[in-house]
C-alpha cells in the first residue's frame, strides 16, 4: 500500500518534467554558479524544466488519496516497513512546505529547523517522535549555519528526550560543532595521496590549508572544480596549500584515481579512509558535500565551513590573508 502511495507522491512531484529542460537546469546549476544573475537563470531554467504543472484541485485530490486513512503514528509499522517510513518522511516534508515555511533568515538548512516544528505538531507516538526529532536535530546542528538555531535545537532536544543513546549521539554532534569554532586547533588527518604516500594535516603547517571535501559521484562538487583549478593557478606561489579530500568509498578507489588523472586535478589529492565515517570528516560534522575548510599556518581553524571557490568573496579573503 505505502509503495503505491510513494509512487503517487513522486508522480505529484515530477509531473510535467521535461527531461531536456531538466538536463539544461543541471547545466545552469553547474556552469553558471558565481554569475551575478545566477538566481534569475536558475528560476528561468526551472520553469522550462517543468512546462506542465498539476492544478491545485488535482494536487488536492492526490493529497487526499495519499493521506486517506493513513495513521501517522503506527510505531509497529514504522519499525518494520521502509515504505511506511519513506511515505511518512515525504508526507511530513509536504506539510512543512505548506504550513511551516523555512525561515530564509537561517539560510541553508532552514527547512530542517521547520521540520522540528512539523514533527512536534503532527506526531504523537513517543517512539516515532523521538526518533525523528533525534534525526532532524542532528541534521540541524550539522548543516544550519545560524548558531542560534543550532543552540535552540540542541537545548530543546536534550530537555525533551529520555533516550540516553539519542542524547549521547546529539551531544557528540554538538561537541564536534563547538570544537570546530574559529581559532580552535583543527583535528589532524593522515590519509594517502594519489601515489599512496601518507600525508598529515600537521605536515602542512607553515602555510594556510584550503581543503575541499568532495567525491567523484557528487555533481555540485564537480561543478566547483573549474573554479578551484583557477584559484589554484592564481595562488600557486602564495603561502597556501590546496587539498582535495575525497570521501568516495574505498571500494571505488580506482575510480577516484582515474578521475583525478583523467581530469588532471591539481593540488594535494587525498582519499579519506572511511568515507563519511572517517574521523576527520565526522569531527567536522560533514553530512553533505562539497564542504570547504580553511586552516591557518599554525593549524588553527579559520573556517570550518569556508566559502566555495565559485564565491568571489573567497578571493577577497585570500587576498587579505595572503598579502
Amino acid at each position: 500500500m505505502f509503495y503505491s502511495y510513494n509512487v503517487l507522491a513522486h508522480y505529484q512531484i515530477y509531473y510535467g518534467m521535461d527531461s531536456v529542460g531538466m538536463e539544461n537546469f543541471g547545466k545552469v546549476v553547474q556552469e553558471k554558479r558565481g554569475e551575478p544573475n545566477f538566481y534569475k537563470l536558475i528560476d528561468s531554467a526551472q520553469k522550462k524544466a517543468f512546462p506542465k504543472r498539476l492544478s491545485n484541485d488535482e494536487r488536492k485530490r492526490l493529497d487526499d488519496i495519499i493521506r486517506k486513512s493513513t495513521d501517522l503514528n503506527d510505531a509497529a509499522l514504522f519499525k518494520t516497513s521502509a515504505a511506511y517510513r519513506t511515505w511518512l518522511n515525504d508526507y511530513l516534508k509536504g506539510v512543512q512546505r505548506k504550513k511551516y515555511l523555512a525561515d530564509t533568515a537561517l539560510g541553508y538548512g532552514g527547512d530542517n529547523v521547520a521540520m522540528l516544528k512539523v514533527i512536534a505538531a503532527e506526531i504523537s507516538d513517543p517512539f516515532i517522535k523521538e526518533y525523528l526529532l533525534y534525526t532532524f536535530t542532528g541534521t540541524v546542528i550539522k548543516s544550519v549555519k545560524n548558531a542560534g538555531a543550532k543552540e535552540s535545537a540542541y537545548k530543546d532536544f536534550m530537555a525533551g528526550t529520555t533516550n540516553e543513546t539519542y542524547k549521547k549521539g546529539i551531544m557528540e554532534i554538538y561537541i564536534n560543532y563547538k570544537n570546530m569554532s574559529s581559532n580552535a586547533v583543527s583535528p589532524d588527518f593522515n590519509y594517502t595521496d594519489i601515489n599512496g604516500k601518507l600525508v598529515s594535516l600537521k605536515s602542512l603547517r607553515g602555510k594556510y590549508v584550503y581543503i575541499d571535501v568532495w567525491a567523484t559521484w557528487c555533481g555540485p562538487c564537480k561543478a566547483e572544480i573549474p573554479f578551484l583549478t583557477k584559484i589554484e593557478n592564481d595562488y600557486h606561489d602564495k603561502n597556501i596549500h590546496f587539498v582535495s579530500l575525497s570521501v568516495d568509498r574505498m571500494a571505488d578507489k580506482a575510480k577516484w584515481i582515474s578521475y583525478v588523472n583523467d581530469n588532471k586535478l591539481q593540488g594535494i589529492q587525498l582519499m579519506a579512509d572511511k568515507d563519511f565515517s572517517s574521523d576527520f570528516v565526522k569531527k567536522y560534522n560533514i553530512n553533505s558535500i562539497p564542504r570547504f575548510i580553511l586552516i591557518d599556518p599554525t593549524g588553527k581553524i579559520v573556517s570550518g565551513d569556508a566559502k566555495r571557490p565559485s564565491d568571489p568573496a573567497l578571493r577577497k579573503q585570500f587576498d587579505s590573508l595572503l598579502k
